[in-house]
């Protein structure tokens, strides 16, 4: 009896750990009183509330600010500065008194004295050109903004297919305990009614001890079910991201009818899911970033204007003192310790990772479709043998029991007859939500729910 009775809760629970739209999502309001779900009800409420996919958003929106921060290197940068100094060096004082407006040539260049400057100025600079990097690095960002929204996509997948897990998790539990508990019913009849045979001496006292061995095994099974059945509402509740448990209701889609043509299914999986395309995302990413770094041996052309006045108080300020300047300046780096041959070895090396991991995303798909599709057709073959197997265990059930009552068969028989029975019909139950299991596992590996 203690067969895989509840081979869906461990699943789920150990799976519920790899958990985790450009907006955050918004959570529906609650009402007082739940209605029963649908499946495909159950997957929208957790796209809703679940605060994995809130995390996402926010990383959503991370990689939109790196694209306005890239975009900010096209535009002008504006500053304003106010300095004061204080100096008796000729060259400072000299410079500070033309500025001024105040030189005459009765002056002693060579001994100004001390002399004070206040200079308010505004001052703007503009890259004209970089050697690529900036474009670069907005391509990068705005790549990365895709990654993010496919990164979203691919957890959104995972989520569908963990939440029709414990949905049919939930729905099974207690007809998996119904299963139980009728064994603990039939068991204790049956004990009730051997020990009127032992008292009348037509039976064993062996018996009793058998058949009281086998209650305590059907009544360990029961409770074992009953706690299932909280396990997997709470596996649910969690990926759900409710503070309430809703209800459920079903709806029997028919057997799923799988894809035979294996190669049709890679294809598809390749195409769509977000995982493959998040990987290709990251390739491109590394290659601009790359463009990035070689920009570095590329000259740099920027522009500059500035306006301001020069005072010897804040007091003197006047529009007569006033001055400016524009200009360019262009630079390039002729020797800088390697740093930039060092930077663009180590971009060279992240897109031969970014490539790797590209390939072993596909591989990854590849074996997951594969034994998506596997379990499918074994789930869909084990649902037969289970089906067949529990109206026979029912029909020799019902036989054995006739015959104990009627003397004809012993204990051993019965306990072997009911044992039978109940691990058929756990096995049914089992085997048709498996195979909804099975199903969404080989649509999560096509990338169905992205």
């Amino acid at each position: 009896m203690t067969w895989r009775v509840f081979l869906l809760i461990p699943w789920l629970v150990s799976a519920l750990p790899a958990l985790a739209g450009t907006e955050a999502p918004q959570r529906p309001p609650r009402t007082g009183h739940a209605r029963a779900l649908t499946l495909d009800e159950a997957i929208d409420l957790a796209f809703a509330q679940n605060p994995d996919l809130a995390a996402a958003a926010a990383r959503i929106g991370q990689a939109e600010a790196h694209v306005l921060e890239a975009e900010a290197a096209f535009y002008p940068k504006v500053t304003a500065r106010m300095e004061y100094s204080y100096s008796n060096n000729p060259a400072l004082a000299f410079s500070s008194i033309v500025a001024q407006r105040r030189f005459n040539f009765g002056m002693n260049i060579n001994q100004p004295g001390w002399v004070s400057n206040f200079r308010p100025e505004v001052v703007g600079a503009m890259n004209l050109y970089r050697g690529g990097q900036d474009t670069a690095l907005k391509k990068a960002a705005e790549l990365g903004v895709e990654a993010a929204e496919l990164e979203r996509s691919a957890l959104r997948n995972r989520l569908a297919a963990a939440v029709t897990a414990a949905y049919y998790a939930v729905l099974s539990a207690p007809k998996q305990a119904e299963v139980a508990h009728r064994s603990v019913e039939t068991v204790a009849k049956a004990l009730e009614h051997t020990r009127a045979r032992v008292a009348e001496g037509m039976a064993l006292k062996a018996d009793v001890l058998s058949l009281e061995v086998r209650a305590t095994e059907a009544y360990e099974s029961e409770l074992k079910a009953k706690n299932a059945m909280e396990l997997s509402r709470s596996a649910l509740k969690t990926l759900l991201g409710a503070g309430e448990i809703p209800e459920f209701r079903e709806i029997d889609p028919g057997l799923p009818k799988p894809e035979a043509d294996f190669g049709k299914l890679l294809d598809e999986a390749l195409n769509q899911r977000p995982e493959m395309q998040a990987a290709a995302r990251q390739v491109q990413m590394r290659e601009q970033e790359l463009e990035a770094a070689q920009g570095a041996h590329r000259p740099r052309v920027d522009a500059y204007a500035s306006y301001g006045q020069n005072s010897r108080s804040p007091g003197d300020f006047s529009f007569n003192n006033d001055n400016g300047s524009i200009g360019l300046s262009a630079e390039v780096d002729v020797f800088s310790g390697g740093a930039v041959s060092a930077r663009i070895q180590a971009a060279e090396r992240r897109i031969v990772e970014a490539q790797a991991i590209q390939e072993r995303t596909r591989l990854e798909i590849e074996d997951e479709v594969r034994q998506a599709h596997l379990t499918l057709n074994e789930t869909l073959q084990r649902l037969k043998v289970a089906e067949a197997g529990t109206d026979s265990a029912e029909e020799a059930l019902r036989l054995v029991h006739e015959q104990y009552r009627g003397g004809t068969a012993t204990v051993t028989r019965y306990l072997e007859a009911e044992t039978d029975h109940a691990n058929a019909a756990l096995r049914a139950i089992l085997a048709r939500y498996e195979t909804r299991v099975a199903e969404a596992q080989l649509r999560k590996a096509l990338g169905h729910w992205r």
